[in-house]
């Protein structure tokens, strides 16, 4: 019965880099090694994943609801969301208006 050699991330690291220095292919190098080809693919592929996937997170963006509605108050613009409200006048700059919605939304 063959004996299976466990080896650490650095070890397989080391692995990779002979190979590549090598000049063999996959197939080859680990034959001469004597290393499980399926086995050389898996690792080098679960250590890129590994390597790679650290440095990045996932994040799930949550999409809100919400309703919304305006009211004209004589000369005043009155605008509410939920408990909050903002009176503005109805002859406001609409580029104003845009910069605060662009601040808002950020």
């Amino acid at each position: 019965m063959q004996q299976y050699q466990r080896r650490e991330v650095q070890d397989w690291l080391n692995l990779f880099e002979q190979q590549k220095q090598s000049g063999l292919t996959a197939v080859e190098f680990c034959r001469q090694q004597q290393i499980n080809v399926q086995t050389y693919y898996t690792r080098r592929r679960d250590i890129r994943l590994q390597r790679t996937s650290s440095k990045f997170v996932q994040v799930k963006r949550e999409v809100t609801k919400v309703e919304s509605y305006t009211e004209e108050m004589g000369d005043d613009l009155l605008l509410k969301l939920g408990n909050a409200q903002l009176s503005v006048p109805s002859n406001i700059s609409t580029h104003w208006v845009a910069a605060v919605m662009k601040a808002l939304a950020e």
